[in-house]
């Protein structure tokens, strides 16, 4: 079981060891704690094989089965700006480079998509707030 906690820290063969081992089957990743995953995806070597579209497919699959905390208005503030703790990143076997490569940057890339409409949507609250403290005028003497 090949596994990297969020702080970078890891488990499992070396980059080395890792390049030698080369299954032919679906690989399982984990995301999250083994005892409350985010999410689980199959990848095989065939869809990692090249650098980029493996990273468009890791996202597909993860996009699919990956429930992200629902952002809105009333609950916009609650949240940090990225709040997304993965905690841990598993796979059923010892894998690729490229396997880790498409995972990462897969769930890199929807982290930057979850900040881009947490702050879409917390700027939308500060205008709304300001609109509705902006103007306390009557309207009946601005005639």
């Amino acid at each position: 079981l090949a596994q990297v906690h969020a702080n970078g820290t890891g488990t499992g063969a070396g980059a080395s060891e890792c390049l030698a081992a080369t299954p032919s089957g679906m690989v399982r990743v984990t995301v999250g704690r083994t005892e409350d995953p985010w999410c689980e995806i199959q990848l095989n070597n065939e869809e990692v094989e090249d650098w980029i579209k493996g990273v468009e497919i890791a996202e597909e699959r993860f996009k699919e089965v990956l429930q992200l905390p629902p952002i809105t208005l009333e609950a916009c503030q609650d949240r940090d700006v990225g709040d997304l703790p993965w905690d841990m990143v598993a796979f059923d076997e010892e894998v690729t480079n490229k396997h880790w490569h498409a995972v990462i940057m897969a769930l890199h890339r929807i982290r930057q998509d979850f900040i881009r409409n947490q702050l879409r949507v917390k700027q939308l609250d500060k205008h709304i707030s300001l609109k509705k403290s902006s103007d306390k005028r009557n309207p009946k003497y601005y005639v």
